[in-house]
């Protein structure tokens, strides 16, 4: 049976996660090796925040956070749900509550049948300093749960505007234990797509140059970065393209992002 993600307001989001009860001081702790380890995975500008789902606060942000939104860090701490969710596109933003709640509880049923190796990716349309709304890949790689309920969440959120890529889903879902992927948007426009994928295998360089093309460099710029001839790197694409089963670039990264082969 499909399913679908309905949309949700901001009272049955509140509602769905708030709840009253008390963190550790020291839970930020948690965090800390994803926050460090967040450069290394990085595909893109990134900026990155923790929020207290108990308080539906967030209380912790990267230094650049105001070179991507336009507020500034003093402004983000300690701001509620509402604040971050007006971030996003108004035709997007009730859809992408939808998809929290929809992938939060789905995250628990999979944690108890005892699948940790999910990983869920969110696409939406987020203001940008300018007052721009530009795509976005939004990620919550590391949750603080406890008794089966999200407490807190470390969030990542990738800047997509410098790739020409249509189609993004609002969400995708994929499991590396059975090496399968799902795809779904939201009820007005429901499509839903499961495949099962062979994760292939990157190399360390492949990597790097993946990276590199992630932050918008040409082949003659990956080259002089990596010290290698402008014909290696041609050759690198050329494998990775082979891999992946892409025709262009864009399909690669596209493809690097949806199915988490860097990213946290």
């Amino acid at each position: 049976m499909k399913k679908k993600i309905p949309p949700v307001s901001d009272e049955q989001f509140y509602d769905f996660f708030a709840k009253d009860e008390e963190l550790p001081e020291d839970y930020y702790d948690f965090f800390t090796n994803s926050i460090n380890n967040a450069k290394n995975f990085s595909i893109g500008h990134y900026f990155w925040f923790i929020t207290n789902n108990i308080k539906m606060r967030t209380e912790r942000t990267s230094e650049n956070i105001e070179q991507y939104t336009p507020y500034s860090k003093n402004e983000w701490i300690n701001s509620d749900t509402e604040f971050f969710m007006n971030l996003f596109h108004p035709d997007d933003r009730p859809h992408i509550m939808g998809a929290f709640v929809f992938s939060a509880n789905l995250r628990i049923e999979l944690l108890k049948a005892g699948k940790t190796e999910v990983r869920f990716n969110y696409y939406g349309r987020m203001i940008n300093r300018d007052g721009d709304y530009r795509w976005i890949l939004l990620q919550s790689p590391l949750q603080y749960i406890v008794n089966y309920e999200i407490k807190a969440s470390f969030v990542v959120v990738y800047d997509l505007s410098h790739f020409i890529i249509q189609n993004l889903p609002l969400l995708s879902i994929i499991d590396f234990t059975d090496n399968e992927v799902q795809y779904f948007k939201h009820v007005d426009q429901y499509t839903h797509e499961k495949i099962e994928v062979e994760k292939p295998q990157i190399t360390k360089r492949e990597k790097e140059i993946l990276k590199l093309m992630a932050l918008g460099l040409n082949s003659p710029e990956i080259a002089e970065k990596l010290f290698l001839s402008y014909h290696t790197v041609e050759n690198h694409k050329r494998n990775l393209r082979g891999k992946t089963k892409t025709k262009t670039s864009a399909e690669l990264i596209a493809f690097t992002m949806n199915h988490s082969l860097l990213i946290l």
